[in-house]
């Protein structure tokens, strides 16, 4: 493992070692000129407290990973001991500290990294680096993944959305949007048309199924009467429907967009106004349906498929510079809008926190079960390459200490005794 640590660490064990071997060079130089002069035990008594610290911090950093000399004494190598209860000490500690809703919440308030992203992304210059950056990396990102698992993935994250968003609600946003749109009945003839096309095409199913509608007469011959009379009503009706239909996917003004819109305001009414259970009934079946998670994980792949292939013509037709353009437009409006830039942090904020609230204990588990499987050797070299340096700063700091407090004690004791 010694190949493996870092050069800093192995310079500064050279050096608190190096100070313990001129402590006790000094120390044997002192006691060998001792009645020489005054200079002598002072320097003796210096060298003899250092080679005590010295030697007194080496146990301790040496005791923390190994046994120190190879001796088994007890309460040494505690690390290579207490492997798995430190490794649930840290991510208990990583988990508690730094994953906690509210911590998550609180940091992210003070880095705020979307006003940042958005201001680096007003300037043209820059949104055109970080998209090139972005598209340079995301088809290898997406050939060098299982697009099935990302496909995956993806649909579980949007029947896990659809399930929590309110049916209801949504429907409602939706047919308000249309009913403001300016452009819904050009939206609405091309569909009117297509069914008029479909009434006349299967004109005799429609009659068919509406002579099912007329029950039989207990007596022949009035029942005959009543289905002939149902038959001559519904191929009117039929052919008046059809008429109807083609007429309004030619003129915008016909009075059936009218009927079509009120019925569709009247629905949204009746959804703000707290109705909608049906919806979430007809919801919920849909995505319990395993067909579901087949069709949306389709969906997924093709998306990925087509992202693919749009990121690789961007380069190649041109395009890139209008993309950075718009990118940076976009950005520098949000970066105006103080509000709104508040509120999508407050919202990214809110969903870190409940990610960190569902999923602190499994990333918990996760650090546990990672040290677990490290090997003690492995991470002995780890937590040194972090902190050896330090905890040889510790020996050198506890070499000096203790020469100095030598001088103290000699000092003292010259005062009291002579």
């Amino acid at each position: 493992m010694t190949d493996t640590l870092d050069p800093l660490l192995r310079k500064m064990r050279r050096i608190a070692t190096g100070l313990l071997v001129l402590m006790a060079f000094l120390y044997v130089l002192a006691r060998s000129f001792e009645g020489g002069g005054t200079i002598w035990p002072w320097l003796g008594a210096f060298a003899e407290a250092a080679m005590v610290g010295a030697l007194a911090d080496w146990f301790a950093v040496t005791a923390l990973f190994r046994h120190p000399l190879g001796l088994p004494i007890p309460h040494t190598a505690i690390v290579r001991k207490e492997k798995e209860r430190i490794g649930a000490a840290v991510a208990s500690f990583v988990r508690k500290s730094f994953l906690t809703p509210e911590e998550v919440v609180r940091q992210w308030q003070d880095w705020r990294p979307f006003k940042k992203v958005v201001r680096y992304l007003s300037h043209p210059a820059q949104a055109k680096r970080a998209l090139h950056w972005g598209l340079e990396r995301m088809p290898k990102l997406l050939q060098s993944s299982d697009r099935e698992t990302l496909s995956r993935l993806g649909a579980s994250g949007i029947r896990h959305g659809a399930a929590t968003i309110p049916m209801a609600r949504l429907v409602t946003i939706l047919l308000q949007g249309f009913l403001k749109s300016p452009g819904k009945r050009s939206l609405l003839a091309p569909i009117l048309g297509r069914l008029g096309e479909s009434v006349t095409a299967n004109r005799e199913w429609v009659m068919d199924e509406a002579s099912k509608s007329t029950k039989p007469r207990k007596l022949k011959l009035l029942g005959l009467i009543s289905q002939a009379a149902a038959s001559a009503v519904s191929g009117k009706a039929v052919e008046k429907l059809s008429a109807e239909l083609e007429a309004a996917s030619r003129d915008e003004n016909h009075q059936l967009y009218q009927k079509i819109e009120d019925a569709l305001q009247e629905t949204a009414d009746e959804l703000e106004t707290g109705g909608g259970e049906e919806w979430e009934v007809l919801k919920k079946k849909v995505i319990d349906d395993p067909e579901t998670m087949r069709t949306l994980e389709e969906v997924m792949d093709r998306a990925l498929r087509l992202i693919l292939e749009s990121v690789e013509s961007l380069e190649k037709d041109g395009t890139l510079a209008e993309w950075s353009q718009v990118l940076s437009n976009a950005a520098a409006r949000l970066n105006e809008d103080e509000a709104r830039l508040h509120l999508l942090e407050e919202r990214a904020g809110e969903l870190g926190a409940r990610f960190s609230g569902r999923y602190g204990a499994k990333v918990e588990k996760l650090i546990n079960r990672t040290v677990n499987n490290w090997e003690p050797d492995e991470l002995i070299a780890r937590i040194e390459n972090q902190v050896g340096a330090d905890l040889q700063f510790i020996r050198v700091n506890g070499t000096l200490i203790g020469g100095l407090v030598g001088l103290l004690l000699h000092g003292v004791g010259i005062l009291v005794w002579g």
